[in-house]
């Protein structure tokens, strides 16, 4: 917009837009062609007369191919459809959801009202990282008014810290957890100052301007700026957007200062004297009661911020010019001052977010109209709207049609063209249902004089010109469509501009799962122009910014899981790469709870099936079978004693056969999985038509059950481990070979053990004799040592000490963290660390193939960070119903841990689970 326009001095143009060399070079193209017999090319010559007009109507092409592009894709009402050209905004493609701290107090910021700012700080451990990587701790500084409420009610304190947690468990990321989320108290901070001013500058306002100085130097605000204000600071359009999705406008992330731990009165000494109109601070200090005032720093305690009151009595703020002072809080003051508060809240940032975008509108250009040159020939053609009289012989109205017709031969072409560059947002569109199925765009030759007389489809339709031309699925129409692409050519064409619109994104997607499913899961005899690839394609294309946006986020446990289903933005990311489509609100193995269905997971007494021959055309066939007679002719698939493996070769029809009994007057469908010697019975019919459709159903029911049972659960470590209060936390000290030579006698709290570990090693044992560290030892650790041996065990407990004091890296000596399971055993705290193990079914078609499971494996391990450790379990369906009869009551308890610290019931059976060896 800023560009001046001007008029380019370079005068070349495109050769198709210039009709003369146009002309030119087709003139030289039909010399080379026919010069042997045609050898007259004057103006009058019919043959030239007509070339032309084929040039000037290529121009007209060129003239409509060199609109802008915006213009070509906007619609009747200038619109350019978003959705069908996968235009994304700036905020959708580029934002993502939070990963940082400085995102997740960006976020918190934006969405909870009435907090002036947060700070997240993670839980640190310098001996036992694995128990505490992962966990956070989030403080709370509200607003002004807010503080005051807290302080008066603490039901407002419990309802802010339960918005706050219910952000944060929204947009929470896999093995992540907020555990502990406090509220900070102001601690009150008094000011004793003298501050000389400029008599020139008003009064009222300079102290003002000062009040605010010491006010952002206490507690300094967060702002809310807008795209404007960063590009101006020099911020590109990539760092602008980094981050989540705000709704106010911008968080700088200079502004996302630190905690402060005390407040230094040099700090507002050095702020105050840059307000201008200041002469000299002559002296600024500060107290925390009112009463004993220093210029020493203060020291702000745990679990407050600083907090200082203008309208504190206890202030005494001299404001003094020409060697008088100035008594200058009054109302001009206030006003001033509240006015300076407010013009520094976020919400009074003006937000470009609330302006029209008007990025996705242009001029309409009907590039799709095409006018025929039949309108432009000389009359005597007898191809416009005259026609050749019918006073003429019948050869020349014959002669004149057959040119009509010849010339549609290249008509249809120029307006092919045009479809084509009018359908131009179709081509890209992922909207695939709402479109044409074409890459390759027709249209009729409506405009041409009197063209219906040519048209076969019309004659032979019996019906009215208008009413031909109003079908759009006429016979016409519909050969057009035939000629222009088969559906081979059509997926291949669109899979191609698929794969463009995602790389556009630095996406490439591995085609082998959804090939997968479609050769297994899709009916066999069943054709369709939009293929699985495709619809996969376009789906992924169409919800990609909520899909990358949510791709590490881990599920919200506060919700109900029967209610809402246990799906995550992270299990979302991973279904949609690996195609797995099914209802995310039923467990795994709900599909075998269906009534139609009958499929024994644990032994049971079942008939000995009779073993039954059959003689069809000179082969003599075995087969098993198990029907009875009240079976025959409906429904019932009679399977038998077969493996699970009937779910990966049951879908395959090479493995059926359908043979005649003719003794009993039935057809039969035989079921044989490869490496079986005996056909199997599996249903009977009294015509072949019933059969053949009885397979094709039990097939189809087979791909269902696959189909519906794919998919994966997620254990986040983290969700297993005590809360940091709760006293499940010990180490012991090993000597070399493993030796135990030290133990903590009971188990603690993260935070006492951290304690009691730093003091261990930072005490100099050697200055103490043997009997004294094992007597002071004695109070909190098991000290493994015999008396007649005190001495050298002593000796040894503090040269390791010594070793792990100095920083070594070897096996031994060293300290081993566990945390308790609840059993009465102990899990290493590294357990804890991020790590989620993903269980999968084993039963389904796909999950049956290693190279499928490898690929999932593989393809999960590439989606997820490098620091998460990763393990895999793949369960049979007697398994998975066990593991979830544990999993969903354990979330369903999760809110009862970190809420009120109950520990789940079924968190040890959970732990079990997990520490098993994971089976291939």
């Amino acid at each position: 917009m800023n560009i001046p326009l001007q008029i380019s001095r370079d005068n070349t143009r495109d050769k198709t837009l210039d009709f003369a060399t146009l002309r030119a070079e087709a003139l030289a193209l039909v010399q080379e062609l026919s010069g042997h017999v045609w050898t007259d090319y004057n103006l009058h010559d019919p043959g030239v007369t007509i070339l032309e007009q084929l040039c000037f109507a290529l121009t007209d092409l060129a003239y409509k191919t060199d609109f802008p592009v915006n213009e070509l894709l906007a619609d009747e009402h200038g619109r350019i459809h978003a959705r069908h050209n996968v235009f994304f905004s700036k905020s959708d493609i580029l934002n993502a959801g939070p990963v940082t701290v400085a995102d997740f107090r960006k976020l918190l910021l934006d969405q909870v009202e009435r907090l002036e700012n947060v700070w997240i700080e993670p839980v640190m451990s310098d001996y036992s990282p694995g128990a505490s990587k992962g966990t956070y701790r989030v403080l709370i500084q509200p607003d002004d008014a807010m503080t005051r409420e807290v302080e008066a009610d603490m039901a407002v304190a419990e309802k802010l810290r339960a918005v706050v947690r219910n952000c944060l468990m929204r947009n929470r990321n896999l093995g992540e957890n907020f555990e502990e989320i406090s509220i900070l108290k102001a601690q009150h901070i008094a000011i004793k100052a003298t501050i000389m001013v400029d008599a020139h500058y008003p009064v009222r306002e300079t102290l003002a301007y000062v009040c605010n100085a010491i006010e952002e130097v206490v507690h300094p605000p967060v702002r809310f700026v807008s795209e404007a204000e960063l590009l101006e600071a020099g911020y590109s359009i990539e760092e602008i957007y980094q981050g989540p999705e705000l709704s106010r406008g911008f968080v700088p992330d200079a502004d996302l200062r630190e905690r402060k731990q005390q407040v230094d009165p040099s700090e507002m000494v050095k702020a105050i004297s840059q307000v201008p109109g200041v002469i000299q601070v002559k002296f600024l200090h500060i107290s925390t009661d009112g009463i004993n005032f220093s210029s020493r720093p203060i020291l702000i305690q745990p679990g407050y911020y600083p907090y200082v009151d203008i309208t504190d009595g206890r202030n005494d703020i001299g404001i003094y010019s020409d060697q008088f002072e100035q008594h200058s809080r009054d109302a001009v003051f206030w006003n001033v001052f509240r006015k300076i508060r407010e013009m520094r809240k976020r919400h009074y940032t003006a937000q470009e977010k609330a302006k029209a975008d008007n990025s996705l509108q242009a001029t309409y250009r009907n590039s799709t109209q095409y006018y025929s040159l039949q309108h432009y020939l000389p009359a005597i053609y007898g191809t416009g709207e005259e026609e050749v009289s019918m006073q003429e012989p019948a050869p020349r109205r014959a002669q004149a049609k057959q040119l009509k017709a010849y010339l549609l031969l290249f008509e249809q072409l120029l307006a092919d063209y045009l479809a084509q560059l009018g359908n131009l947002s179709a081509v890209f569109s992922p909207d695939i249902d709402n479109i044409p199925a074409s890459t390759y765009f027709s249209q009729p030759l409506y405009d041409v004089p009197h063209v219906q007389h040519l048209l076969k489809a019309f004659t032979t339709s019996k019906q009215l010109w208008e009413d031909f031309k109003n079908d759009r699925n006429n016979a016409y129409v519909k050969s057009l469509e035939g000629m222009s692409e088969s559906d081979t050519v059509y997926q291949q064409r669109k899979i191609r501009i698929f794969d463009h619109l995602l790389a556009r994104f630095n996406m490439v997607v591995p085609r082998y799962p959804v090939n997968l499913y479609n050769v297994l899961y899709h009916p066999p005899d069943e054709k369709s122009r939009i293929n699985c690839e495709l619809r996969w394609k376009a789906s992924l294309l169409q919800q990609l910014p909520v899909l990358l946006k949510g791709r590490m986020q881990g599920f919200n446990y506060l919700m109900d899981p029967d209610a809402m289903g246990v799906f995550s933005g992270y299990q979302q990311w991973i279904y949609k790469l690996l195609h797995i489509e099914r209802d995310v609100h039923q467990p795994l193995t709900a599909v075998f709870d269906k009534p139609h269905l009958d499929m024994q997971v644990a032994g049971a007494w079942h008939p000995v099936p009779i073993a039954t021959q059959i003689h069809v055309n000179g082969e003599n066939i075995w087969y098993n079978d198990d029907i009875p007679d009240n079976a025959i002719g409906t429904q019932q698939y009679h399977f038998g004693h077969q493996p699970v493996s009937l779910l990966k070769y049951g879908t395959d029809p090479s493995n059926y056969r359908i043979v005649e009994n003719e003794a009993a007057n039935l057809f039969v469908i035989l079921y044989k999985a490869p490496g079986q010697n005996t056909w199997h019975a599996t249903a009977k019919h009294r015509n072949r038509e019933a059969a053949i459709s009885a397979q094709q159903q039990m097939i189809k029911h087979l791909q269902e059950i696959s189909s519906a049972s794919e998919g994966f659960y997620t254990v986040e470590h983290t969700l297993l481990r005590p809360t940091l209060q709760m006293k499940a936390y010990g180490f012991r000290l090993l000597s070399y070979k493993g030796k135990v030579i030290l133990e903590l006698r009971a188990l603690r709290g993260f935070e006492d053990r951290e304690q009691l570990i730093r003091r261990l090693i930072a005490t100099r044992w050697e200055a103490l004799s043997a009997g004294e560290i094992y007597q002071q030892l004695s109070a909190d650790y098991i000290v493994h040592a015999q008396p007649q041996t005190l001495g050298n065990d002593m000796h040894e407990l503090v040269h390791c000490l010594s070793l792990i004091r100095a920083g070594h890296d070897a096996a031994y000596p060293r300290m081993e963290y566990y945390i308790d399971s609840g059993n009465g055993q102990a899990l290493p705290d590294t357990f804890y660390r991020p790590a989620v193990t993903i269980v999968l079914p084993s039963w389904p078609a796909r999950f049956q193939y290693a190279e499928f499971r490898r690929f999932t494996e593989d393809l999960i391990r590439e989606q997820t960070p490098v620091y998460y450790h990763l393990s895999f379990r793949w369960l049979g369906i007697a398994e998975m119903r066990q593991f979830e009869k544990i999993y969903f009551p354990w979330l369903k308890a999760l809110p009862d841990l970190f809420l009120s610290g109950t520990i789940p019931a079924l968190r040890i059976k959970m732990l079990e689970f997990l520490s098993k060896t994971s089976k291939p």
